[in-house]
């Protein structure tokens, strides 16, 4: 990193600065002057003012992107692992490059595919490079 770039992220983090620090002071302000006019006001707020706080924002969204787009990649990702770790002789298969086979044999982390029917031409892949696995019952 040079120091132009470093001299820029610098500015960057200094004008960023320059509107956090007076919002978060003016919340903190408006806060403590509504708990000094109302007592009562001291518990917890409206959802309105829970969610006027740009850093509440933030924090929501980061939750809701994980619930809504993290979790299911995650989960599909655990499926497929699960799927390639149970790989056996004559399944059907698919690579991620879109070559349909048939599992001729299982190693270590390769996979040995047949590829074609007449004359059994072969081809060994990465066990990480099976896409899916189709039902055996289907002709390709």
């Amino acid at each position: 990193m040079t120091f132009v770039h470093l001299r820029m992220l610098t500015e960057a983090a200094d004008r960023l600065s320059g509107w956090i620090v007076p919002l978060l002071a003016q919340d903190a302000a408006l806060a403590q002057g509504a708990a000094e006019a109302d007592p009562a006001a001291q518990g917890p707020g409206s959802l309105l003012e829970f969610l006027a706080s740009p850093l509440n924002l933030i924090l929501i969204s980061a939750i809701l992107f994980m619930f809504l787009v993290a979790r299911p990649q995650q989960k599909k990702r655990q499926e497929q692992e699960k799927a390639q770790a149970e790989l056996k002789k004559n399944d059907r298969v698919v690579t991620h490059s879109g070559i349909h086979g048939v599992v001729v044999q299982t190693q270590d982390g390769l996979v040995t595919l047949r590829i074609d029917e007449n004359s059994g031409a072969r081809m060994t892949v990465n066990r990480d490079a099976i896409a899916s696995i189709t039902p055996s019952d289907s002709k390709e």
